[in-house]
């Protein structure tokens, strides 16, 4: 099959046209690609920040853990009457948990320390063919295109789950800093659920997008004229703050504006430590908190949002072929949305 790999750390990508098809254990899916999406995460894998923080399989790895394609084949033991031959589905990353530690048991198999990682620690979808677990699988309604739907199943879990986490009612305020790629989701996540939202960021480039989409922010802020001016223009205290960049002056800012026993959520992955004075802690009572993509239930619950209230998730498509293109372009601060990589048909 065809597909990129790393082949070694901090080097650009390997096309092959003779990679293996995988295998599929009784238990597992096969998976026939069609669209992979690129995460910043990617970018991190490429680099090799995570070779010592993690157990990986050898090099060469296929790259991406946001996945959509149909099922390709089927383990003899997975559940026939949740899945068929030829459905359209998407994959979160995670696979080949325990089910015996207490994160497992309680659904949260995301954080079990057995868990293998697709595109992190095995294979993932930037090939023609990818294995994923039937617990973290599944089945897309049929207005939700491939496109938009890979993104879905990193960004939009993500930034869903770090929406949900926030624990807010309809009416209060959640401030996003950060309205990119995951972003200008978890804007319209937030409005679908009711809260007055603000969008900040420091580029033109996604506040223009977050002003154009069908459930627009209640007010949009650059972040460049600092924290204080944004509190001037913010009529409500500012009940939670989640932040989707890796941009540390992000962390800052949004510290600054998060109301005194407020709630501040970080999705972001910024290289360099993230800076809390211990004021926002002791004197403010801030709630510091971090979310880690997103359960199967969770995920399929955003999903069906996503799908009734027509939401948009801006995407830029590249031929596999093109990853050098692709990747030059993560550098241009005119990009606003995700980046997603056309597999096969």
């Amino acid at each position: 099959m065809k597909g990129l790999q790393i082949v070694e750390w901090g080097k650009p990508y390997v096309y092959n046209e003779n990679i293996p098809v995988p295998e599929i254990k009784d238990d597992e899916l096969l998976i026939k690609i069609t669209v992979a999406g690129y995460c910043h995460t990617e970018t991190m894998v490429l680099r090799g920040d995570f070779d010592k923080l993690i157990p990986w399989d050898p090099l060469p790895q296929i790259p991406s853990h946001e996945a959509t394609g149909y099922i390709a084949a089927m383990g003899s033991a997975v559940d026939k009457s949740q899945f068929q031959l030829g459905q359209r589905v998407a994959c979160l990353n995670y696979r080949s948990w325990c089910k015996k530690c207490d994160d497992c048991k309680t659904g949260m198999q995301l954080y079990c320390d057995n868990l293998k990682s697709n595109g992190t620690t095995v294979d993932g979808a930037m090939a023609e063919y990818m294995i994923a677990d039937p617990g973290s699988t599944l089945v897309l309604p049929d207005k939700v295109p491939f496109e938009k739907a890979a993104p879905l199943m990193c960004a939009g879990a993500t930034i869903y789950s770090g929406v949900k986490r926030a624990n807010l009612k309809p009416g209060q305020v959640m401030a996003i800093v950060g309205v990119g790629a995951l972003g200008h989701l978890g804007v319209q996540f937030a409005k679908c659920l009711g809260y007055k939202v603000v969008a900040i960021d420091s580029r033109e480039a996604p506040l223009e997008l977050v002003k154009s989409l069908k459930h627009p922010p209640d007010i949009v802020i650059n972040s460049t004229e600092g924290y204080k001016a944004a509190l001037e223009k913010i009529p409500w205290p500012v009940d939670a703050v989640l932040v989707a960049t890796d941009a540390i002056p992000a962390y800052e800012f949004g510290l600054e504006i998060t109301r005194k026993h407020g709630i501040f959520v970080d999705v972001g992955q910024p290289f360099d430590p993230i800076p809390v004075h211990y004021r926002h802690l002791i004197w403010r009572n801030v709630q510091v908190v971090g979310v880690s993509l997103g359960t199967i239930g969770d995920t399929k619950e955003m999903v069906q949002l996503f799908a009734d209230h027509d939401l948009e998730c801006a995407t830029r498509m590249y031929d596999i072929k093109d990853i050098a293109k692709l990747i030059e372009d993560t550098h241009d601060k005119n990009m606003a949305g995700k980046m997603v990589v056309k597999v096969s048909d």
